[in-house]
């Protein structure tokens, strides 16, 4: 009598497993090749990933006390004291916008002119909402600001640590930006892919720079490029 032949494992449970395998020799790897081989830099990257995962990747999700709560349980689990200085704690972020802000300013050697127009529009503390003085603004200058064929507007928001700090900062001063954006798409019929919101990473609070404001910049490509 032949023996009965048991059912195996399901193809996809064989799969997550290789997968797994796969993900947990990767970041032994990445430990084993590091230059400092450091508890605290493990908790830091654990939890940086875990804010990621539960803000789903998106900047103003989790406020700065449920991110430090995050960071402060991971590293009880690495049986490590609490950060001297949470405030100097790199934020998970700030590696992808380098990146890009690299990127872009790579891309701003080309040769191009540049329109500026700054303090297009102004905005109320902690605000984004276009106040009919500044929409009355922008209906003026729409039409020296509409981008033609191979020119791009930037738009570019500022917001200050007194309204909101990290990256709530950053998210309000991109808000700032995509408001005005939106205006000029819909109620001037701009180009949506020749219009580009912006936010500034860091501020400098000093007298003669920009503050709760949206600047302009149509960069017109150069007869030379």
């Amino acid at each position: 009598m032949a023996e009965e032949q048991k059912e195996g494992a399901p193809a996809w449970m064989v799969s997550f497993g290789d997968m797994m395998t796969l993900i947990l020799t990767f970041f032994i790897l990445l430990v084993s090749m590091s230059k400092e081989q450091k508890e605290g830099l493990v908790a830091s990257g654990v939890g940086s990933f875990l804010v990621a995962l539960r803000s789903f990747g998106l900047p103003g999700v989790m406020n700065a006390s449920e991110e430090a709560t995050v960071f402060r349980n991971v590293r009880k689990r690495f049986n490590l004291p609490p950060e001297d200085d949470p405030e100097r704690r790199v934020d998970h972020r700030d590696a992808a916008d380098l990146e890009l802000i690299r990127a872009e300013a790579a891309h701003a050697l080309r040769p191009h002119d540049e329109l500026n127009q700054p303090a297009l529009a102004r905005f109320e503390v902690g605000s984004f909402e276009l106040s009919e003085t500044t929409r009355r603004y922008l209906d003026a200058l729409a039409p020296t600001l509409r981008p033609g064929p191979g020119q791009v507007l930037l738009l570019e928001g500022h917001a200050l640590e007194d309204e909101a700090r990290g990256s709530s900062q950053r998210w309000l001063a991109f808000a700032r930006a995509r408001a005005v954006a939106s205006y000029l798409i819909e109620e001037h019929a701009f180009p949506p892919r020749r219009v580009e919101p912006r936010a500034w990473v860091t501020e400098i609070d000093a007298p003669g720079t920009a503050t709760r404001v949206v600047d302009a910049r149509l960069v017109i490509p150069s007869e030379d490029g």
